[in-house]
């Protein structure tokens, strides 16, 4: 009776077999996430080349700045440094890879490098293609004037790729720790989720180099989940 169930499921256990058509599913949707997200980014690029200092978004960052309190903004740049910052981001790459390399977490290690890298180097094409110029101090309050393009928002494009990938990996790797370390997951996922506004705030990115940041990280996080899933079940 086994070996005929094992039959039935190409060789596995009716268990093995369940799980495996359950990790096919989470691939199938992480590819389809990312087919949408990046679907989304195009005309989104095309737009904002065309759009350089749209006049919607302008009114837009006015609410956002509408409160300018001192703490506020120190807040804001402390929050956007620590959740985002793309150069950060790429040096942290490497203990967090370290440590995880230690912890025979081999392939995690790999891909967490991999992932911001890449990226990284992704964006940075794309950014001179789009070739969207920062806001204009003219049009908005700005702290610090900026010169490197700003479509898609590289802070953003960067907490995704490594605060939303270790927030995936915690995810991933979380059976059998206790809640109180379960509870540390939400840190990485309010950085991603924060790094944004704090852009607009600053008047570093309009709203939509922020939403490309997350529709590009987005897409780019979950391709990549969808190889390391693949990678990890071979």
């Amino acid at each position: 009776m086994h070996s005929q169930h094992k039959h039935e499921y190409g060789g596995n256990t009716p268990q093995e077999g369940s799980k495996k058509g359950s990790q096919r599913t989470v691939g199938h949707l992480l590819l389809m996430a990312s087919a949408v997200q990046f679907t989304l980014f195009a005309p989104l690029a095309w737009w904002a080349h065309k759009h350089p200092q749209p006049p919607v978004e302008v009114g837009i960052t006015h609410v956002v700045q509408k409160k300018q309190p001192r703490s506020l903004q120190v807040a804001a740049h402390v929050l956007s440094t620590i959740a985002g910052s793309a150069v950060l981001m790429n040096i942290l790459v490497v203990p967090t890879a370290l440590l995880l390399w230690k912890r025979h977490l081999r392939l995690e290690a790999v891909m967490t490098v991999g992932i911001s890298w890449t990226s990284a180097l992704v964006r940075k094409v794309i950014q001179g293609m789009v070739d969207r110029p920062r806001p204009s101090p003219l049009l908005v309050h700005i702290t610090k004037q900026k010169r490197s393009e700003s479509f898609p928002s590289g802070h953003v494009v960067a907490s995704l790729d490594f605060w939303g990938w270790l927030f995936a990996l915690g995810m991933i790797l979380s059976k059998g720790t206790r809640p109180w370390q379960k509870g540390l997951l939400s840190l990485p996922a309010l950085c991603v989720v924060l790094v944004g506004p704090s852009r607009i705030y600053l008047g570093d990115h309009w709203l939509t180099d922020v939403l490309g940041g997350y529709l590009f990280g987005g897409g780019w996080l979950s391709l990549s989940l969808r190889l390391y899933l693949a990678l990890r079940n071979r």
